[in-house]
């Protein structure tokens, strides 16, 4: 046993593939609700952040238990989910390799800051993946060969990464499959507008860390391609999906128009709103490129266009009788004309009243939420969340100490004002949508004061139009 773990280490180094699982997919239909399940279970806290679609839980012996929502949202079937996450240090090479051997890539390479991965099935259909830092491609194409390309988009030079499968300069623009960046960083307000024809494959405007756009985008057994639209919060490792958004044209000259705010973005195709969303991006800023998966971009144009500062807005309370919610920093707060705006990003915060209220209590709310999320407090022990998913949990101290989950009962509003009505008695408590009764949950509330606050979860934001109190 320890020849053979010797030798195994011996070799590792220079192996693309080693012979460590790195990760075990267990995908899953609602990931925040399966993160507490299994942090539970593992004797771990419970409502930790699970800022994505996927989350990873550090086992005992070195491998991930790897929680995926992907499959789910975007109706895969169970054979086109993987099951295993092989290591690879060289991506690339681990690609060659398995070429070599002649062994069919199911989903080609994609490749983000610090990390890549493909997929290949076995001979009885499992699909695995292979996962690790991006590496090296052929020995010609390394840093000793020619000088990268460069473009001048219209005053904004993009580089092409040395790792793009293919790259040139055309009469037409630049052809591209893979990433080109800025070499310059640029800070929000800002707005990216690029002139391409896509040819295949699904295309991802970039700005710093972080933020993305992503069209077209499909699972592995459509090549990779199909009308996913993803959005990645340019100021932390959060996205948000919108599987049935819809495409940009294939094969035609389109124009692709991303503005970022300090409380908002839009993106425009050819002129017209393709999505729109609010948050906190007023800290965002990085190098900006574009990108381009399993197909071909020419590019006829790219710049960067600053912006002006948005004016000050000043950060107010929101009156209920003779008390205020008074919202922590961290909401990045602004009244509005609607009303109190509030996005918190990487630190948690809401706001809340300077009063605490005795049960019996009901609170009234009305509020406009961006993305379906709104969280409501009694203080910290005392929380009902309503997901983007359409579900509501409640997390209750004084319950068995556990959320209990309440599927499709959580659906708002995201493009007008929904009326919140959330009552606290002795025993229970519930809550109503628009009239419309959702949940009624079981406790013990009697006696007990809190302070009521509200506020959207991280990379969301939310606008209180109005906010009472009502003792019963």
């Amino acid at each position: 046993m320890s020849s053979f773990t010797q030798s195994s280490q011996s070799h590792s180094s220079i192996r693309p593939i080693h012979n460590r699982i790195d990760g075990v997919f267990v995908h899953v239909s609602n990931i925040e609700r399966s993160v507490n399940w299994y942090h539970r279970l593992f004797d771990r806290p419970e409502r930790s952040s699970a800022t994505d679609k996927v989350h990873s839980i550090a086992m005992d012996g070195g491998s991930d238990l790897i929680l995926d929502q992907h499959g789910y949202d975007r109706g895969l079937a169970v054979d086109d989910r993987p099951q295993l996450m092989l290591h690879s240090p060289d991506v690339h090479a681990a690609y060659r390799r398995v070429k070599q051997l002649g062994l069919p890539v199911e989903w080609e390479i994609e490749e983000y800051p610090g990390m890549a991965f493909f997929t290949l099935r076995d001979p009885d259909g499992n699909l695995l993946m292979i996962c690790g830092q991006p590496g090296s491609k052929e020995e010609e194409e390394r840093s000793d060969g020619p000088e990268p390309i460069r473009y001048d988009g219209g005053g904004t030079w993009l580089t092409v990464s040395d790792e793009a499968p293919h790259s040139r300069l055309t009469a037409e623009g630049l052809e591209l499959t893979g990433r080109a960046m800025t070499k310059e960083t640029y800070p929000c307000p800002l707005r990216l507008e690029a002139v391409l024809r896509l040819e295949g494959g699904s295309l991802r405007l970039l700005l710093g860390e972080h933020g993305q756009v992503t069209f077209n985008y499909g699972p592995s057994s459509h090549g990779g391609v199909g009308d996913e639209c993803y959005i990645h919060h340019p100021s932390l490792p959060k996205m948000f999906s919108y599987p049935q958004k819809g495409s940009i044209p294939n094969g035609q000259w389109v124009r692709v128009e991303w503005i970022l705010r300090e409380r908002s973005m839009e993106v425009y195709v050819d002129g017209q709103l393709f999505h729109a969303q609010q948050g906190y991006f007023g800290d965002a800023a990085g190098r900006a490129g574009i990108c381009c998966d399993n197909g071909k971009v020419t590019m006829r144009s790219f710049f960067l266009e600053p912006l002006a500062a948005e004016q000050q807005v000043p950060r107010l309370a929101v009156a209920s009788h003779s008390d205020e919610l008074t919202p922590d920093a961290a909401c990045h707060p602004a009244m509005t004309e609607q009303g109190l705006w509030l996005a918190p990003t990487a630190a948690w915060g809401y706001a809340s009243t300077a009063q605490s209220y005795r049960v019996p209590w009901e609170c009234r709310t009305v509020v406009r939420a961006d993305t379906g999320s709104l969280m409501l407090y009694g203080d910290t022990s005392l929380q009902v969340k309503f997901h983007p998913s359409g579900d509501i949990s409640v997390a209750d101290a004084s319950g068995p100490g556990q959320e209990v989950w309440f599927t499709g009962k959580g659906k708002l509003s995201v493009d007008g004002m929904s009326e919140v009505l959330w009552k606290v008695e002795e025993n229970r408590l519930m809550l109503t949508v628009d009239g419309e009764p959702r949940v009624e949950h079981q406790g013990h509330y009697g006696g007990g004061r809190y302070r009521v606050g509200i506020g959207p979860d991280q990379g969301s934001a939310l606008t209180v139009h109005s906010f009472d109190i009502r003792l019963l």
